[in-house]
């Protein structure tokens, strides 16, 4: 299976129970047969995310994922097929053997990620060694005067770029190529000259939550504020968009303390500097706009999240998008309001560690904070501007779905504006009254596509893959199947029955490619949803059965008659007629 020895694969699973790996992350409860939650990787209020203890699968009756214990590590920790194994083996204590790739290509992208994983680690490490070093005081000198201790900059590991030639010779004396330095986005090409690219700053480096190296960002210490802070570029090991600065420390305490809310900040030096002050639970982004990944990267680790954004008020006008992306994603969002022109590690350093607790005590609720900004964005003394904050601020009292916050929200607005309750719950009502604009879903899915043969065919074989007593009775070897992915799934049931071996769902999440993703959901949804235990599964199943057969039969009487019209051998016309006579009165008999 991609790689690793089918008996391995059987004792991974079997050492990993469905159950119990997503119970680390769901909160699940039984009900029937199956276990429900709330899935994990769609927002949703009430649990529709359905795991199958018996057979070791999922499937979610929202955005209709599906998968088995390999591909819920997959999704939920953003890792590929390999890391996701061995995520599980390290789980479950067993050694991972060697992989064997069919794949050349794969092999390669494997060999490479590999690669420059020890690239960037090496890289950390001489960075390191650096800042230790006598040429490295003037970097640990302003660790030191950002008040820094030593015990903090050991604990992220922080380092030195001397100038912009020492990395890629040292890199070469490792052993590592020119086009392994590049890809590791340490390491800029211009005109035939390698360089570091992050030359001559304080280096901290970027861990995933494997503790694995995979970035690294670059503090100016020269004083010049442009450009302060810049990250390595994007690479096959990291994308900004998926990840957070300070997620393995994160990783860390949840497993230790658990995570009653997280902290979200700009600046990495915030992040150190909240870190030392005992505020461990913070995390940045890596220099872009919030993304869906990120946001369910977060609820991973807590339902609870603090935004603490530097106190600019144009910059927090242009976070709001980004904060409505963790609202979608079913986190509850506060927002901590800091002194205007202070970032967190000013207001540690000016008020200390209890100023800035307060400050988070404080937070208000992510619609509170809109309405907020409404009002100091609109002079509501004018008549101008009290008319636009108040379509606004409607607009914004029209996202909650709770009429009692509805109610206290409309009452703010009415202190501020001094217009009547009842004259903005009535302009409130105007709008509801208004189609809302409609989302386009991106994950456009249909259990009951296609025509009533793919119908039958999903149940037949998903009677056969679930081992439904009444499947037994009838042979499958017989049946023929229109579509590919039902074909190999076909196949892969008559050689599990001829070797005698059990017929496993979760087998075709590593057994079939991608592409037919979609249809596998599509036959896990009738096991999910009990479908084929219902009385009538037996005597639905044999009607699928016929249908089946009478379709291949219309297909051979199809070509039959094609053949026939284009034959112009009177004999050969009658052998083709009888042909088809006889597949007549065989469908009859099917009636």
């Amino acid at each position: 299976m991609k790689g690793f020895d089918v008996k391995f694969m059987e004792e991974l699973k079997n050492k990993n129970d469905i159950v119990d790996v997503i119970g680390r992350y769901v909160r699940l409860e039984q009900r029937g047969g199956n276990f429900w939650g709330k899935c994990p990787f769609h927002h949703e209020k009430t649990a529709s995310f359905s795991v199958n203890s018996t057979e070791q699968f999922y499937y979610c009756f929202g955005c209709h994922k599906s998968g088995d214990v390999i591909s819920f590590i997959r999704e939920i920790e953003s890792l590929d097929f390999g890391d996701a194994v061995k995520f599980l083996a390290e789980r479950a204590h067993m050694p991972l053997p060697e992989i064997n790739y069919d794949d050349e290509k794969v092999k390669e992208q494997k060999k490479l990620r590999e690669r420059l994983l020890s690239l960037l680690r090496d890289t950390a490490l001489f960075y390191v060694e650096n800042l230790k070093s006598e040429n490295g005081k003037a970097h640990y000198d302003y660790a030191l005067n950002r008040k820094l201790s030593a015990n903090t900059i050991v604990k992220f590991g922080m380092g030195a770029s001397l100038n912009f030639n020492d990395l890629p010779n040292f890199l070469r004396k490792k052993g590592y190529t020119e086009q392994e330095m590049v890809l590791s986005g340490a390491v800029g090409e211009k005109n035939g000259r390698y360089f570091d690219w992050l030359g001559g700053r304080l280096i901290i480096p970027a861990i995933d939550q494997f503790g694995n190296v995979i970035a690294f960002v670059g503090r100016r210490i020269d004083g010049i504020k442009e450009q302060k802070y810049i990250n390595t570029k994007e690479t096959s090991v990291f994308s900004k968009g998926k990840t957070f600065f300070n997620i393995n420390n994160l990783k860390k305490l949840k497993n230790e303390k658990g995570l009653p809310f997280v902290i979200m900040v700009e600046g990495h030096l915030d992040v150190v500097s909240l870190s030392q002050a005992g505020f461990s639970n913070v995390v940045a982004t890596m220099g872009t706009a919030l993304t869906k990944e990120q946001a369910r990267m977060i609820k991973r680790y807590t339902d609870k999240i603090v935004i603490s954004y530097d106190g600019d008020f144009a910059g927090q006008k242009a976070t709001v998008r980004g904060l409505d992306i963790l609202s979608e994603e079913g986190l509850e969002v506060k927002v901590a309001r800091l002194p205007d022109g202070m970032d967190p590690d000013d207001v540690i350093k000016k008020l200390g560690a209890e100023g800035y607790q307060k400050i988070i005590d404080q937070a208000m609720p992510l619609i509170d904070f809109k309405l907020d900004l409404l009002r100091r964005t609109y002079d509501v003394n004018t008549v101008d501007g009290k008319r636009k904050y108040v379509t606004m601020a409607l607009n914004v009292v029209r996202e909650s779905a709770s009429s009692a916050e509805q109610e206290d929200l409309l009452k703010v607005i009415r202190d501020q504006t001094k217009i009547t309750f009842e004259a903005l719950k009535r302009e409130l009502y105007s709008l509801e009254q208004k189609p809302r604009e409609q989302k386009v879903d991106q994950m456009r899915f249909n259990d009951n596509v296609g025509d009533r043969a793919t119908l039958a065919s999903r149940f037949v074989l998903a009677s056969y893959l679930f081992d439904k007593a009444y499947a037994k009775e009838n042979d499958l070897e017989e049946l023929e199947f229109n579509l590919p992915v039902h074909k190999e799934i076909q196949s892969y049931i008559l050689k599990q029955q001829a070797q005698n071996e059990k017929v496993r769902f979760s087998d075709l999440y590593e057994l079939f490619s991608e592409e037919y993703e979609e249809e596998i959901s599509r036959i896990a949804g009738l096991e999910a949803e009990d479908k084929s235990d219902l009385d009538f599964g037996g005597t639905y199943f044999f009607d699928c059965v016929r249908t089946l057969k009478k379709d291949a039969i219309n297909h051979k009487i199809e070509k039959l008659t094609e053949m026939c019209a284009k034959e112009t051998d009177l004999d050969k016309r009658k052998e083709l007629t009888a042909e088809m006579m006889r597949l007549l009165q065989e469908k009859r008999n099917l009636i």
